[in-house]
């Protein structure tokens, strides 16, 4: 009689988990299932009244008493000293960890829950750990650590013919899809397909997952009714067994095909909906993207304010739970979103801050270590399935020797080529710091600091202390930006045409007669925000002035032009002096010349792009006229 009330009191426990549905019952059921709880005297009973409970609490979302729930297990787990319990535990706090966007401590969690059960030999509890741990790396931005360890999950799974295999290969698929790998994609999804098509019956969670998934592939290829479809599928499965994130995610969903196909309040009001559901189960990840989707909605029909406020939130929910990827998403919105409100102070600074971590997450060198990952676990596989098959063939033995031998091979030659990029990076590395200095020292080299100190020397005998402060503040600002801008990769256009401003004026004060100089810039273009490789045009204004315009028995004239193409500036540098002379007839063989030369093909090797450059005689272009064009093009680097 105690052993069958033992039994039914399981199995209550557990039919009040498998059917909560409103918020009411849902508490109703917990209170419940802790009186039981409190009842129990027999170990084996209370911890499947809390499995039974934190089931309950992870369902609803309820994270707060998940992790009370959590810590009575770990009570109870000192009590018995159940090693498996613990296992559990740090399982679940993982689990709860990841959905409130605590991704670093989820993976701690998983880590420890992960070696328990290894030691156990408990595989099958082991595979989850693992793709509990790559989910967590995966919204960290970790890319290369989530697919290890879905592989080694797949890996497990594949030995024991786990009916959740397919799962391995869905999220593989997301890695990829994150990555921009459309064939490693589609190879995975085909993948998931197949093993879907060979299990009879699945859970309502997994058809959930896999209709998700396939409902996004509809969407990218603009097939708007089946993706709508399969997201309502995602919405009736999550219903059926009161998964909360899985409603809000397939609610989100439905809201971007909305968004796509011109329904802006329908997609407004499903984002709404989705953004509530997530907050209210502590759903990071979501909330996140939820109000950046509001965002783009708010500005699509006109509301500035509350753009700037969906955005805001979105990167402060995506910064305090640590999702990089959520973040860059976010500064990348706001940079273009104060582009075009003309503020582009901030738009620079957010658009800084997106490169810098954009880098950090699709690195070439994540997407290699990917790939070194999927060969050694499809090699490994391979290696297997030979083996079993050629136990009876001392043939196929040999084909396998040497199938070895020529990965040994292959690994050799792939340490040898990285070796070789390695060093002929430094190399470049080396080369690219000594034109730096070169270029330091062609920019203030001294004559030019001599003549500089001289007329401000001369301004302070003449008693005019104005000048000489003016003077002496130029050549600051001057010496500043050289210093600064020669170890820079790019600056802003303004910067580079307020540093040319402050040499020509240092220049003009020197000498008898000044040359008159004007500066040409498109009034629609926004220099403040226009991003070019620094100090490329000194060398020309300098030549201009020191060859061109000195001594001249008429007044002299410089101008430099500006004007904006798709992805460089068009400069021109005119003057109206002496002009080359008859063994310069292609350029000037000067020092700084030489390190242009050298610059510009570097630039253009590196952003894979030819720079027009062209430097003549005006007397070659119009007999009556003199002096020297100088032309070339400026790249704007702002998306390289």
């Amino acid at each position: 009689m105690k052993q069958f009330q033992t039994v039914l009191t399981v199995i209550f426990g557990l039919f009040l988990c498998l059917n909560a549905q409103s918020q009411d019952q849902v508490q109703q059921q917990a209170d419940s299932l802790q009186a039981l709880l409190m009842q129990s005297k027999n170990p084996v009973v209370s911890k499947q009244l809390l499995q039974s409970l934190t089931n309950l609490y992870e369902t609803d979302g309820n994270w707060v008493e998940y992790e009370a729930a959590v810590g009575q297990m770990l009570e109870l787990q000192k009590k018995t000293n159940d090693i498996d319990l613990l296992a559990e535990a740090y399982n679940k706090l993982g689990i709860s960890s990841s959905y409130m966007g605590k991704n670093e401590d989820a993976v701690g969690y998983f880590q420890k829950a992960m070696e328990i059960n290894l030691a156990q030999n408990n595989i099958i509890s082991a595979s989850n750990s693992y793709e509990n741990m790559a989910a967590a790396y995966k919204d960290l931005g970790k890319y290369t650590l989530a697919a290890e360890c879905l592989l080694k999950s797949l890996e497990i799974r594949k030995e024991i013919n786990h009916p959740r295999i397919f799962n391995n290969y869905l999220k593989l698929a997301v890695i990829q899809a994150l990555l921009k790998n459309t064939g490693q994609e589609d190879f995975y999804l085909n993948l998931a397909k197949e093993e879907m098509e060979k299990r009879d019956s699945l859970q309502p969670g997994d058809k959930a997952l896999f209709y998700n998934q396939l409902g996004d592939i509809y969407e990218k290829r603009a097939l708007f009714d089946s993706a709508l479809i399969c997201y309502n599928h995602v919405v009736a499965y999550s219903r059926q067994i009161g998964w909360n994130r899985g409603i809000a995610v397939g609610i989100g969903n439905l809201a971007n095909v909305y968004t796509t196909m011109g329904l802006l309040d329908s997609a407004m009001l499903y984002h709404k909906k989705s953004l509530a559901l997530s907050e209210s189960i502590n759903d990071c990840i979501g909330a996140s993207e939820e109000l950046l989707f509001l965002a783009e909605l708010a500005e699509q029909r006109n509301f500035v304010d509350s753009a700037n406020i969906f955005a805001n939130r979105s990167l402060y929910k995506a910064r305090t739970c640590k999702l990089r990827k959520q973040e860059s998403l976010a500064l990348q919105y706001l940079a273009q979103f104060f582009k075009k409100q003309k503020q582009f102070e901030k738009a620079n600074s957010y658009l800084e801050s997106y490169y810098a971590l954009r880098d950090s997450i699709t690195s070439a060198e994540v997407k290699n270590n990917i790939a070194a990952l999927e060969t050694k676990y499809q090699t490994k596989a391979k290696q297997q399935q030979i083996e079993l098959l050629t136990a009876e063939n001392e043939i196929k033995n040999q084909r396998i020797s040497q199938a070895l031998l020529l990965i040994g091979a292959l690994i050799l030659l792939i340490v040898l080529v990285l070796a070789l990029l390695y060093f002929r990076r430094k190399q470049e590395a080396f080369k690219q710091s000594e034109l730096q200095q070169q270029l330091l020292r062609s920019q203030m080299n001294p004559h030019f600091i001599f003549n500089v100190m001289s007329s401000i020397q001369s301004y302070l005998y003449k008693n005019e202390a104005r000048k000489a402060a003016d003077y002496l503040s130029r050549f600051a600002a001057l010496s500043r930006s050289v210093l600064e801008f020669s170890t820079r990769e790019r600056i802003s256009l303004k910067d580079e045409i307020d540093m040319l401003q402050h040499f020509i004026e240092l220049q003009r004060a020197g000498m008898e007669k000044p040359f008159e100089f004007s500066f040409e810039v498109d009034e629609n273009m926004e220099t403040s925000f226009i991003q070019v490789p620094p100090m490329l045009l000194q060398p020309f204004v300098e030549n201009a002035i020191k060859h061109g315009l000195q001594n001249l028995n008429y007044q002299g004239k410089l101008c430099l032009s500006f004007k904006e193409k798709e992805t460089y500036i068009d400069v021109q540098i005119k003057d109206n002096g002496k002009g080359l002379g008859a063994k310069q007839n292609q350029k000037h063989n000067s020092k700084a010349i030489s390190i242009f030369e050298q610059r510009r093909k570097g630039i253009e090797h590196k952003h894979k792009r030819k720079l027009k450059f062209e430097l003549q005689n005006l007397s070659e272009i119009d007999s009556s006229k003199h002096g020297v064009s100088v032309y070339f093009q400026l790249p704007i680097l702002n998306n390289d």
